[in-house]
């Protein structure tokens, strides 16, 4: 149960208030917090103009009190650059993760602002194990989210946590020229070594027209042994016929000094596709990485990718 709990209660703050893999403490004295981290990309893509770029590297800082022993508040301000380019007139060309939020033991928590969705936190989020290209899903983090977003996540109750999430459309960026608000819910269950999502965005085609249609999706993560876990994802979009479903299956292996890792499935259009990679950590904020991708569902397709990421 104890297990359950943790692993729970993980998967939760993994992608939306997690601590990096390095960072640095600014502040940290009577219940408040402030850590200052950076992830640093460098790569090359062998596409038909072939680019070395750095487009994913981030800036970010993460604050958090705690107001008694079971309430807190926190907040975050990421920001991308490329560390490939020398550009004086802009820095920063993205805001990746900038919202604030309330935690409550017994309440569960409650975040305003720019993230990823519980949808992709919930369900996709197993196969975004690539550095660059590979990731395929219906939902991914920008899918009605990563901007005037509210999201509530419950407390954990033996392993089962629920989420849900609405994000406002205003009316210069609605397709019905109104305010807009497209849903979702999911959930997630943890037993041992099987992890479970569940998860639905609701169509609103007055909102954007990427949702006439209510996506469903699931997926499945179990841990075979210590050092290999092999996942599986379902999704479909309901209101669109028998055709719409796109199936995946995944891998990755701890070999010691990295991981390898592999995903393949047949995408919404009934086409193929497959992407593997490798990775080796010299330590810990450290890794080189190698990764291909082949398939219409990548873009770009048939993509060689070679670079090194650092965490600090």
């Amino acid at each position: 149960m104890k297990k359950a709990l943790v692993s729970a209660a993980a998967l939760t703050m993994a992608i939306i208030a997690s601590n990096p893999a390095q960072a640095l403490t600014l502040h940290d004295q009577d219940g408040t917090k402030i850590d200052l981290y950076s992830r640093l990309y460098l790569f090359y893509e062998n596409t038909s103009d072939g680019r070395i770029a750095g487009d994913g590297s981030r800036l970010g800082l993460r604050a958090s009190h705690q107001v008694d022993d079971s309430l807190s508040v926190f907040a975050r301000a990421e920001f991308r650059y490329d560390a490939s380019q020398r550009e004086r007139d802009q820095v920063f060309n993205d805001r990746r993760n900038t919202y604030v939020g309330v935690k409550h033991s017994a309440l569960g928590q409650l975040m305003v602002g720019n993230f990823d969705s519980i949808y992709l936190q919930s369900v996709s989020h197993l196969f975004d194990i690539y550095e660059q290209e590979g990731f395929v899903a219906m939902g991914q983090g920008g899918t009605a989210s990563r901007a005037n977003s509210v999201a509530y996540s419950s407390p954990v109750f033996s392993g089962l946590q629920l989420h849900g999430q609405v994000r406002h459309y205003e009316e210069s960026e609605s397709v019905s020229g109104d305010e807009e608000l497209v849903f979702q819910l999911a959930g997630t269950y943890h037993i041992g070594d099987l992890t479970l999502g569940l998860g639905s965005l609701f169509s609103n085609e007055d909102a954007a027209a990427a949702f006439t249609e209510t996506l469903i999706g699931a997926s499945a993560s179990y841990q075979v042994m210590k050092d290999l876990s092999l996942r599986l994802m379902v999704e479909h979009l309901k209101d669109a016929g028998d055709d719409d479903y796109h199936y995946a299956i995944g891998g990755i292996y701890n070999y010691g000094q990295g991981d390898l890792y592999a995903t393949a499935g047949r995408d919404w259009n009934e086409d193929s596709y497959f992407a593997l990679g490798a990775n080796y950590k010299f330590s810990r904020p450290m890794r080189v990485f190698i990764e291909y991708g082949n398939g219409d569902a990548i873009d770009p397709d048939n993509v060689l990718t070679v670079g090194f990421r650092y965490d600090f």
